[in-house]
């Protein structure tokens, strides 16, 4: 499912490493984004938990109290992209640069779960 939003979305040529050095060369775009990292996430893992886009998109909305999420499509070149844990889940969040308005919006997809029921020996 997660392979399936991610060509869905035409994020399939993002680099999988933290830090690693990508190609800004603008290619076309058409998903949901953000527009921040954490409404990223937000809209992430609903979209995991089988929240489809557009429920997702009022998910994360009703918490921000506005519509913070929306579909883009565009040309758009990576910016920035990192990993970062949150609550157990491992995310790789990205930011893009749409050529047609220099707006930067957010896209974040899961990429492990960590499992937190372990207990770790004293």
């Amino acid at each position: 499912m997660l392979a399936a939003a991610i060509f869905m979305l035409g994020l399939s040529v993002i680099p999988a490493g933290d830090n690693e050095a990508f190609d800004p060369a603008p290619y076309p775009v058409n998903g949901y984004f953000c527009e921040s990292a954490e409404y990223a996430m937000a809209f992430a893992a609903a979209f995991a938990a089988d929240a489809d886009e557009e429920f997702a998109k009022n998910i994360v909305g009703k918490m921000a109290k506005r519509e913070v999420c929306g579909r883009y499509v565009g040309v758009a070149s990576i910016q920035r992209q990192e990993t970062v844990i949150r609550k157990g889940i491992v995310y790789r969040i990205t930011a893009l640069q749409f050529r047609e308005d220099n707006k930067v919006a957010w896209f974040a997809e899961v990429v492990d779960v960590q499992d937190q029921t372990s207990k770790q020996p004293l």
